[in-house]
């Protein structure tokens, strides 16, 4: 893979923590300007500033003062939900280790497969605006619709805060009918976290199962791939589940959440996360699904966008 000469950061003047290590330096796009598509075509492709980036690639939108398709906060800042009252007690956690198979992993795993590379280095550049924007402890990474890279973005997310023990993590999965993460992971859950939203919203205070990935610094909160598909997103056992989970020590929680567009699902969990990030695949996701997308969520909650190639 040819590596692109070093140059100064987008985001400051003085040279970035990748060139200062020698590492590639992730190109970060420019926050979006408003973009007029009367005239244009419904399916009208979004622009992609990145075009001669390589497939393998991910760029990120992101900064303190993020305009998404024209639209930003009075602050330019996510408002953030209110924290459950500091005296809760925290949950009980039951942790299941899972050690990575020695066999070949999933490519979408890129910070564990290829940390030295310069889509990694875009990945940390995401947590690095991330933290920028208020420190928001639950994220949900979602995207207009399937196949824009949401589940990479929201693995790699969790990966990249997470990075050298830095802070606690937990990754949850909502999309209940096409589950990845156990695919990804090579794990079973001992207990799907879509059933244990169901048990804790008649019996908050029982215990959670998650598993622990050591070598990553991760837990999971996975949803089995066998249960019944049709499942729809329970809103209030989500809103317990968060509330709960926020108590028990985690610095972040990351929420591989469904596609925005043609359900509900995203505006619940967004009522009880601090900020959505929006993955976009580059020359598929378009301009008006883009726009929904916000439209449907509020631009108050947007931090911003990540672009997937």
């Amino acid at each position: 893979m040819t590596t692109k000469p070093p140059t100064k950061s987008r985001f400051g003047d003085g040279p970035s923590t990748a060139e200062r290590r020698g590492a590639p330096l992730p190109l970060v796009t420019q926050p979006m300007m408003p973009v007029d598509d009367s005239d244009r075509p419904d399916q009208t492709r979004v622009d992609n500033p990145l075009a001669t980036l390589k497939p393998e690639t991910a760029s990120v939108l992101f900064g303190k003062n993020t305009i998404a398709m024209g639209q930003a906060t009075a602050t330019g800042k996510p408002q953030l939900a209110v924290a459950p009252h500091p005296s809760a007690t925290p949950p009980e956690i039951g942790l299941t280790q899972h050690h990575l198979p020695d066999e070949e992993h999933d490519r979408r795993l890129t910070l564990m497969l290829d940390p030295d590379s310069e889509r990694a280095a875009s990945f940390r550049v995401l947590r690095h605006h991330l933290l920028e924007v208020g420190r928001p402890q639950c994220v949900v990474v979602s995207s207009a619709r399937n196949g824009d890279g949401k589940t990479t973005t929201a693995i790699n997310l969790a990966l990249a805060l997470a990075e050298c023990g830095r802070a606690k993590v937990l990754l949850v999965e909502t999309h209940l009918r096409r589950p990845q993460l156990a695919s990804a992971f090579k794990l079973v859950p001992p207990w799907c976290f879509a059933e244990q939203l169901a048990a804790h919203r008649h019996q908050p205070m029982m215990p959670w199962s998650l598993v622990d990935i050591p070598s990553l610094w991760l837990h999971v909160a996975a949803i089995n791939p066998r249960i019944e598909k049709t499942q729809l997103l329970d809103g209030p056992a989500f809103a317990i589940a968060m509330e709960r989970l926020r108590l028990g020590g985690y610095d972040h929680i990351v929420i591989d959440a469904p596609p925005v567009l043609g359900s509900a699902d995203v505006n619940l969990m967004a009522d009880a996360a601090d900020a959505v990030v929006l993955a976009l695949r580059a020359r598929v996701t378009t301009t008006r699904d883009l726009r929904r997308a916000i439209d449907q969520i509020g631009s108050a909650k947007v931090a911003g966008t990540v672009l997937v190639e």
